[in-house]
């Protein structure tokens, strides 16, 4: 556990922002059984001018397994005897995050890339404007944080799509794991070149923390090229 805790496709969307599901399709239309799912997050200008695609639910060790078969992401992960299958899939480097988004983008013929920290945190509210999509209360069986479910909580992941899923149709973004953004937690430069970007911050808490960094506006950092047992992947997929 390395994360550093700091507080500080074409498809229209329905007119009342329903959920709905895009279907995972090739870049010739052909359908990809190894890609995840998606879900439409609508735009909120300014912050976020166009509507986006991302992952309906963490990337599992399954969904994984692909992108290593392919030989475009590396193998090895430890799951920690939790098992693998529809767990998130945990110990990727942010360099192993990005490259898995990359081969995603080359099997839809999209622009996919990890989010921003805005992104994610707009993603994560699903139009509401409080801490949990349910409301300021973390609850007792609504997510897996370490006072989330019960005074003895099992330790580990849970698998992707254990609870329910927010408005927009996207599952455990709060809870289970931590998720690499694209955003630098500390640039080295003023510039805030992400080439010289060696701390990303990570969102969403996971099954070791407590609630409180479960919510969406809470964050953390890592060092990109350390992967932990706590973090995991989402990719956003970029929307013509």
């Amino acid at each position: 556990m390395s994360a550093k805790v700091r507080f500080l496709l074409p498809i229209l969307l329905a007119p009342a922002l329903a959920v709905v599901p895009l279907a995972t399709a090739g870049a010739d239309g052909s359908p990809c059984p190894s890609c995840p799912p998606l879900a439409i997050v609508p735009a909120a200008p300014p912050a976020i001018p166009h509507p986006f695609a991302l992952t309906r639910t963490e990337i599992s060790f399954d969904q994984w397994r692909a992108c290593v078969a392919e030989r475009a992401c590396p193998g090895g992960q430890d799951d920690h005897g939790w098992g693998r299958g529809h767990r998130p899939v945990i110990n990727v480097t942010w360099d192993d995050a990005t490259a898995y988004a990359g081969w995603l983008g080359a099997k839809l013929g999209r622009v996919c890339r990890l989010p921003t920290e805005v992104e994610w945190e707009h993603a994560a509210r699903a139009g509401t404007t409080t801490g949990f999509w349910w409301g300021e209360s973390p609850d007792r069986g609504r997510a897996n944080c370490r006072d989330c479910l019960g005074d003895t909580p099992p330790y580990g992941t849970r698998p992707v799509a254990s609870f329910a899923a927010n408005p927009w149709g996207l599952y455990d973004m709060n809870g289970n794991v931590w998720e690499w953004t694209a955003s630098c937690a500390r640039p080295i430069s003023d510039r805030g070149n992400g080439a010289e970007c060696r701390d990303r911050v990570i969102k969403g808490g996971s099954w070791y923390y407590y609630s409180k960094m479960s919510r969406a506006e809470s964050r953390a950092s890592n060092d990109s090229r350390q992967w932990s047992y706590n973090i995991g992947i989402r990719v956003l997929c970029e929307i013509p």
